[in-house]
């Protein structure tokens, strides 16, 4: 078995590799091999909660879940970006509608994550705020507004575009809709970069609010920032001084 050529074909061989990830007695270069063959493999069937567009060219450097009470505030914002400022087809509409209506399945995350587009290589740093349910007990409905601020010669210069996508289960398909906003970016696209910028540094070292699994050390998008801005929205821990403050903050 040559590095890089091993793929998960079935079911069963699925099983047999999370069996043997489970026990965690590989070496860390066997366990990160076999911990990115699972995830392609989930990857190109829509289990769990891992996208395409949360995994390829980025870094996750942060992972927080949301509590249903204490970040009400998330989930009412999305809420009005979807329906005040973006302009949806019926079926996406319709979606999104009914998954934010039953808040009692209603899970939320929130990701802070470096990226460089591989179609021009121009450098960003985002926040997505996803939310979604369980459906089937296997796969995920889900909704990821993805926000993004262009970087340049190390330095942060706001919102730059609102990536959307909504992405209900209907098999291991494309999205049902995708849409990139770069132009015109409402008063409540602004109002959640802000509020996420804040929730980056305000919850850096909250145990309460941060997410992370045994498995993040052996997959390769989850890893530290590889790069320190010198003015940043998002959180750096050894320079915290190159914080931008949010208008609001500002105000303050």
């Amino acid at each position: 078995m040559k590095a890089g050529s091993f793929q998960i074909d079935s079911t069963r061989q699925y099983q047999q590799v999370k069996k043997t990830i489970s026990k965690k007695k590989q070496p860390g270069k066997v366990m990160r091999f076999l911990m990115n063959a699972l995830e392609s493999y989930r990857q190109s069937r829509k289990l769990g909660w891992s996208r395409p567009w949360n995994k390829y060219h980025l870094t996750v450097f942060q992972s927080f879940k949301l509590k249903a009470d204490a970040d009400q505030n998330l989930f009412v914002m999305a809420r009005d970006l979807l329906e005040q400022d973006i302009a949806m087809p019926s079926s996406a509409q319709h979606f999104v509608q009914d998954l934010l209506d039953n808040e009692q399945q209603l899970m939320g995350f929130v990701f802070a994550h470096d990226y460089q587009d591989p179609d021009d290589g121009q450098l960003y740093e985002g926040m997505t705020l996803s939310l979604g349910r369980v459906n089937d007990k296997k796969y995920r409905d889900r909704i990821d507004l993805i926000f993004e601020s262009h970087v340049i010669g190390g330095v942060s210069q706001g919102l730059s575009r609102v990536r959307v996508f909504i992405d209900p289960y209907m098999g291991a398909k494309e999205p049902l809709w995708a849409y990139t906003l770069k132009q015109n970016l409402g008063n409540y696209a602004y109002a959640c970069f802000d509020q996420l910028s804040n929730y980056s540094w305000s919850c850096a070292e909250d145990d309460s609010k941060l997410w992370n699994h045994w498995t993040e050390n052996y997959i390769d998008y989850f890893a530290p920032r590889k790069q320190t801005l010198t003015q940043s929205y998002l959180y750096q821990a050894e320079s915290p001084e190159s914080r931008i403050l949010n208008k609001a903050e500002q105000a303050a």
